[in-house]
């Protein structure tokens, strides 16, 4: 399964996550429409546009609520910016501005054919976008700030060929990252591209992936180096967690006490979830269903609620036929149980052994029920 990267969009992406954690079903996206060529006509001079354009580029201060808002806000933002930009070029095609007013089209049009539901007609041709780039690359008269934006865009597209099984192209695009960093160090895109190197590598547990993550644990950016820290932090907390029987206690909803020792013997899925996750939801299906054909051969399920809201929690229980126990504490993000194991996205499914050894931390879907049978084999 390929990797497809959302760039660049450091401070409003990590709004989107934000926003997926506290979204609900009730919730209306917010429409915000693209700008319009009509409207850029008031802009009589190249640097009364440029400045519009500036503006344009600014990430938006709204905080997106839900995915859909965060969806609508990046069709108007970017929509707005490649409207402009493609403005200035037609009107100002001698402009020593044009090399940027290139690459911001090219970085708008990306973005937009990136946006889930997009219309194929959006979507850009990835090789008439590498030849301008390349175009831009080879000017004499291009400035370094735009070759720099031509370098950052050329190396982000290499996410594009990101896949688990082709190890190859990460290394193509880490090489390709640091070479960038080492020549731009100072651009302005610099701190897009090692959020870009933190995202990819933080989903990959290599020798590689660790230097990297060392070497932005280290950096200046001081917010990438604490959660470069973070994710080293807990990928030993989960070594540690594999040598030894984990520990879990709690009261559930119900009142009754939980101690994971006294499972043993019996397969356990400890699932962290909440009722507004739409993953969660989604997969509860496969959980319920699991539960029902192996709960009577040794198969327990403990749910770790991050919901706020208790009404919501038990509402959702109701519907999706959750019966196991429950803890909730109502600290959304801030749960005891799941900060103590570094839980820092859900779903996350941890199936633990007879033994009381955690083996799995992410099955889903038919891989559940097929993971939960062989442990029970054992």
């Amino acid at each position: 399964m390929k990797t497809r990267l959302f760039l660049p969009l450091l401070l409003l992406g990590l709004a989107a996550q934000a926003a997926d954690k506290k979204a609900t079903a009730t919730i209306k996206p917010v429409e915000v429409p693209a700008a319009k060529t009509d409207d850029l006509a008031g802009y009589k001079t190249a640097d009364d546009l440029w400045k519009h354009l500036e503006e344009l580029r600014k990430e938006p201060s709204t905080q997106p609520k839900s995915r859909e808002e965060f969806i609508s806000l990046v069709k108007g933002w970017f929509g707005g910016q490649k409207a402009a930009a493609d403005e200035f070029l037609k009107r100002f095609p001698e402009d020593k501005r044009k090399y940027s007013a290139r690459m911001l089209s090219i970085q708008s049009s990306l973005q937009l054919g990136r946006i889930p539901g997009a219309e194929p007609e959006t979507k850009p041709n990835p090789d008439e976008q590498r030849k301008q780039i390349d175009a831009i690359l080879a000017a004499a008269d291009a400035p370094e700030e735009a070759k720099g934006e031509a370098t950052f865009v050329r190396t982000i597209m290499l996410t594009e060929n990101l896949d688990p099984e082709k190890p190859e192209a990460t290394t193509a695009f880490l090489k390709a990252a640091d070479e960038f960093l080492a020549k731009y160090g100072s651009h302005t895109l610099a701190p897009q591209m090692r959020q870009a190197q933190l995202q990819i590598v933080s989903k990959l547990e290599t020798p590689e992936a660790e230097a990297v993550l060392t070497k932005i644990g280290g950096g200046d950016d001081a917010r990438l180096a604490a959660a470069a820290k973070q994710i080293l932090t807990q990928r030993l907390k989960m070594k540690d967690l594999k040598i030894k029987p984990v520990e879990l206690k709690f009261t559930a909803t119900d009142g009754k006490e939980v101690d994971l020792e006294k499972l043993r013997g019996k397969v356990v899925l400890v699932d962290f979830w909440a009722s507004w996750c739409g993953p969660c939801v989604s997969e509860m299906p496969n959980v319920v269903a699991a539960y029902a054909k192996l709960h009577g051969k040794g198969f327990e399920i403990l749910g770790i609620s991050l919901d706020q809201d208790k009404p919501a929690m038990e509402g959702a229980l109701k519907k999706l036929g959750m019966t196991w126990q429950q803890y909730f504490d109502g600290k959304g993000w801030q749960n005891t149980i799941s900060t103590s194991f570094g839980i820092n996205s859900i779903p996350a499914a941890w199936l633990i052994d007879k033994k009381g050894m955690l083996r799995e931390t992410s099955l889903r879907g038919e891989a559940l029920g097929a993971g939960v049978e062989k442990l029970l084999a054992e």
